[in-house]
């Protein structure tokens, strides 16, 4: 019992650790993986080390120690049958780690397929909406269903391996006991030996040889676990290109943000220039919108700022700070974000609202909710600012969402906020009255919109045009419509006018 109460401790501390690490990793280690591929794992890979660790590890101690004590005695009834015994121990070492490599692949690419298989299912179920849309529910279950066969397959040849290995240690076993019977037999017909004595070390050798079987079982397993949790360590021992801490942090922040020369790639898309040689200077306080065509950089932009990447080339200002040299949390605690589909969690409204703030008092929360419009449709909610509101805020439409998501933004206090399509799902009457609550607020932060909107881009300060990665054209909305062909043509194009 107390094995196994260990061995629950040392999974659970394990997969403490292995979220502690994932929430330590940066952004470009999330773009080359899926959630449901890391969730699975997560759960899944940890057990074959907590059943290791745990009975199996009990069981084997226990044989190891009778095996000791046996052998001992071996030695004592006969030396010479007891060196024809341990004939079996070679063959059975070989045997081990020969095969014990190959069932540790396979226990890896079993979790491997597992991982797939699971990487799917929350995927499906995530789009649940849009697959009972298209009707698409027998394509999606024999996907599935073709993951699990994969993963089957994997472990089918695991199994194998397992048996050829128990099946040598038998054979093996088995073998060097019928010797040592023979050749006992034979020393009490010549009276070297006693019945008794024969009869004392078989017994014995039965001993020793449940030892050696257990220890057998014991590698095997403690290989599938190694090569089960081979991906969990892997992580443990990954270090973030960008920390989630340490750096200089200021006592002030002014919300000034500055590129200079940058140049951008994606580590997962190395061969595409996502920005080339942005220059871009927005003052404290100052509201810009960032247009352009979809795949223009304006994201890109976002992400350098949010210090998600560092730029390939160039650097970026923030408060006047080059960003590599602040503390990443501190930087991005200065920051709220509000996005074009806002994640939301399965808590409170109260409690999304307040996320991501050290201290949640109850009033700045109601009057962070009123400045986003939000205020009344939570309080016909059934439990108010108490209400839960599902898994992804899915029991609330797209517009009460945004209105959330910038009640937190609000509620921050921060030196920059970025708006990325955040008043994409408001009608253009609510819409008007949150763009003007935002700029009423009396902290009044940098802002950086990214705009599709008509009527959002007509009330910044400063525009700034994207094309293929670069900066185009910056000015007002007026003015670009006056000198600036391409800017109309945009407008015309791209821009929504309701």
């Amino acid at each position: 019992m107390g094995a196994i109460t260990a061995s629950a401790r040392v999974g659970l501390r394990l997969r403490r650790l292995v979220f502690e690490s994932l929430l330590l990793q940066d952004i470009q280690f999330f773009d080359s993986r899926d959630t449901g591929e890391i969730t699975t794992r997560l759960w899944t890979d940890v057990p074959p080390l907590e059943y290791v660790l745990g009975e199996e590890l009990a069981d084997t101690l226990r044989a190891t120690v009778f095996s000791l004590f046996g052998t001992a005695l071996l030695f004592y009834t006969s030396p010479k049958l007891t060196a024809l015994t341990l004939l079996a121990v070679p063959p059975i070492t070989l045997a081990t780690g020969l095969l014990g490599r190959r069932v540790k692949m396979m226990a890896a690419d079993v979790q491997r397929a597992h991982a797939d298989a699971g990487a799917s299912a929350t995927e499906v179920l995530a789009g649940v909406r849009t697959v009972r849309a298209f009707s698409h529910e027998a394509e999606e279950r024999g996907r599935y269903e073709r993951q699990l066969w994969r993963a089957l397959g994997f472990a089918r040849r695991k199994v194998q391996a397992r048996a050829v290995l128990g099946g040598v240690s038998l054979i093996a076993g088995e073998c060097a006991a019928l010797l040592a019977i023979w050749v006992g037999g034979r020393l009490v017909i010549t009276g070297q030996m006693t019945t008794g004595a024969l009869i004392s070390f078989i017994l014995y050798a039965l001993l020793v040889a449940r030892g050696f079987r257990n220890a057998s079982r014991f590698a095997a397993e403690a290989l599938r676990a190694i090569g089960s949790t081979e991906w969990a360590f892997d992580l443990l021992g990954r270090r973030p290109v960008i920390p989630l801490d340490g750096g200089e942090r200021p006592d002030t922040l002014d919300g000034s943000v500055t590129l200079e020369r940058v140049r951008f790639r994606y580590p997962a898309r190395p061969e595409v220039e996502a920005l080339k040689g942005i220059d871009l200077h927005i003052a404290p306080g100052e509201v810009v919108a960032v247009v352009g065509r979809s795949g223009s950089g304006k994201s890109t932009l976002l992400n350098l700022i949010l210090r998600f990447y560092d730029p390939t080339h160039g650097r970026v200002l923030v408060g006047g700070w080059e960003a590599r040299r602040l503390d990443p949390s501190w930087l991005r605690g200065h920051i709220a974000t509000v996005m074009q589909e806002p994640t939301l969690f399965s808590r409170t409204v109260a409690e999304n609202i307040a996320y991501g703030v050290s201290t949640s008092d109850p009033r700045a929360i109601v009057e962070a909710a009123a400045a986003a419009c939000a205020a009344e449709f939570i309080e016909r909610l059934p439990d108010g600012y108490g209400a839960t509101i599902g898994d992804r805020g899915v029991q609330l439409s797209g517009g009460q969402r945004q209105r959330l998501a910038i009640a937190r933004a609000v509620l921050r206090r921060p030196s920059i906020l970025i708006l990325d399509e955040a008043t994409s799902a408001l009608d253009s009457e609510l819409e008007s009255i949150v763009q003007e609550a935002l700029r009423a607020i009396d902290y009044h932060p940098t802002t950086l919109i990214i705009a599709h909107r008509l009527s959002t881009v007509a009330r910044v300060d400063r525009v700034v045009v994207l094309d293929q990665g670069r900066i185009v054209e910056t000015g007002t909305h007026d003015d670009l419509l006056r000198s600036s062909s391409f800017y109309r043509q945009l407008v015309h194009t791209q821009l929504v006018t309701q």
